[in-house]
């Protein structure tokens, strides 16, 4: 029998595959059970491997008006203002390390930055450009592009070293990557139809970024509940005190949570939230009612 969790004061959830549908929609069940969470009093973010550029419209569109977790933690902004709160950035020598690494692989290295509030994008000359970058440069046109060799040299330290590549290639660079000490994790198929490589710094990961935000907003851990569906997913969903996998996630992923909840065809976050969130706050309310009538 699963165990309840306690009163939930914040729910983080994952963007692609858990709160958007196959067609990159919010199903109207879903809004609504976040917005009975934002009326019943619980802090709603999101938690995403997206930049907070392509992340932003989710928020407005469901209300938030709290810091957003972008780049697996590496980068929290307010919302809506664009703020920066926090960072966690890759040190500048160990970026360009996995540029070497990524070059020496012929995979295209894209660097992130944050400058002020603007995200940029950074990458090498064209010769390693291949045709799964050809849909993130449409949405990301702004590119500046440098030797490979100094893409990181005495520049300021980067958000994250992301590479877009078929599934094979990424399998041949990660043994390289995973020597480095730096945090890092892997996807077979991202938004851009490509499997997809993160390098960011050593303690980075969504779990951090989490609990640098509930620490922001006075909220214990094991208030939070977090709810993905992928490997990037998997330290936020241990960390959280109520964890939950979607229902399509890898079984890795649902073996790390306190429970499984539909998939992102089936309203999984709505049900998550309704099951877990909203009836935990009923019955905590109902039981201080019931503490009341005793005394």
């Amino acid at each position: 029998m699963i165990k309840e969790p306690e009163a939930i004061k914040m729910i983080a959830i994952d963007i692609d595959g858990t709160l958007l549908t196959p067609q990159k929609q919010i199903a109207p069940r879903t809004q609504a059970a976040i917005q009975a969470a934002q009326a019943a009093g619980m802090v709603v973010t999101l938690a995403t491997a997206r930049r907070y550029e392509n992340s932003r419209q989710f928020a407005d569109i469901l209300g938030i008006q709290i810091p957003l977790i972008t780049c697996d933690g590496a980068l929290i902004l307010d919302h809506p203002d664009g703020t920066v709160l926090h960072t966690q950035l890759l040190p500048a020598h160990l970026a360009q390390q996995a540029v070497d690494i990524l070059v020496a692989h012929q995979i295209q290295p894209v660097i992130h930055h944050i400058a002020g509030s603007i995200e940029e994008t950074w990458s090498g000359h064209a010769e390693f450009d291949n045709t799964g970058l050809d849909g993130y440069f449409r949405e990301f046109p702004q590119v500046l592009r440098m030797p490979h060799h100094l893409l990181c040299v005495d520049q300021p330290d980067p958000i994250r070293v992301v590479a877009f590549a078929d599934e094979e290639a990424i399998e041949r660079v990660a043994p390289a990557i995973s020597q480095l000490p730096c945090s890092w994790n892997r996807i077979t198929r991202g938004n851009y139809g490509t499997a997809e490589i993160t390098v960011m710094q050593q303690q980075c990961s969504k779990a951090t970024g989490i609990a640098l935000l509930a620490k922001h907003l006075d909220i214990a851990m094991t208030e939070v509940m977090a709810i993905g569906d992928n490997h990037n997913d998997l330290e936020m969903i241990e960390a959280a005190g109520w964890g939950v996998a979607m229902g399509q996630a890898p079984e890795r992923v649902k073996a790390s949570a306190n429970a499984v909840t539909a998939t992102n065809l089936e309203d999984g976050v709505a049900v998550a939230i309704e099951r877990y969130a909203l009836l935990s706050t009923r019955n905590a309310d109902s039981n201080s009612r019931k503490r009341a009538t005793c005394l």
